[in-house]
């Protein structure tokens, strides 16, 4: 998270909180299956297809599937807004992209289509890690948690050897964000269904109305956006 301002990095923390709340509600509802955690889909879909547990392999297999097209089409967004818009724009296109993605998920329990709205969250996870990128990768990673502890866990140890702690620290709340998101998302599922749904909506359109209201003060005061 280095190279970020203060404001920068709250946003991701708040994000990332998200994601954990997406991703609990995800493995309640789907019964085991993650909307943003790749690496334990893919453990179950390879087990399950030694087992012949195909209906597990079709079903971690369209999960992921979702998940990298969320990718590519928040990359997609990232860059043609890079190539069109002023360079301080297209983290401000991104951010308004996941906000019409949870938009639909949203609309679909509303219509009644419990299953797609889930399935649909994990095309909005992956869409929101093009929020930080630079040079087309990921900078902050906001679903990739072993990186970020990794990460916590070396600038940990550099601390030691003359680094900042803030460094490890970063990390660390990044971490930390994403667990109390799942905390928030279980008990909102266990509480609400299939509506906690709406809740990721409701949160991602407040953190996206705080980061546009900060980004055009500071422009106004002629900061750095």
């Amino acid at each position: 998270m280095e190279g970020y301002r203060l404001g920068e990095r709250v946003l991701a923390w708040y994000l990332s909180s998200i994601t954990g709340f997406i991703d609990a509600l995800g493995f309640l509802y789907l019964g085991g299956f993650f909307l943003s955690f790749m690496s334990g889909n893919t453990t179950r879909m390879t087990a399950a297809a030694v087992e012949g547990g195909w209906d597990v392999v079709g079903r971690a297999a369209g999960v992921m599937a979702l998940f990298l097209l969320g990718v590519m089409i928040g990359s997609l967004v990232s860059r043609l807004a890079h190539r069109h818009l002023p360079p301080t724009r297209p983290r401000e296109l991104v951010l308004l992209f996941v906000c019409l993605t949870a938009m639909i998920a949203s609309a679909l329990v509303l219509a009644g289509h419990d299953l797609p709205a889930v399935l649909s969250l994990s095309f909005t996870v992956g869409s929101m890690n093009s929020i930080f990128e630079r040079d087309g990768e990921v900078a902050i990673s906001l679903t990739y948690m072993t990186g970020t502890l990794v990460k916590m866990s070396q600038r940990f140890v550099g601390a030691f050897f003359g680094g900042a702690h803030s460094a490890w620290l970063g990390y660390f709340l990044l971490w930390l964000s994403l667990a109390l998101g799942a905390v928030l998302g279980g008990l909102c599922y266990l509480a609400l269904g299939i509506r906690a749904v709406w809740v990721v909506t409701a949160l991602v359109f407040l953190g996206t109305a705080a980061a546009l209201a900060n980004r055009a003060r500071r422009r106004r005061r002629g900061l750095p956006v």
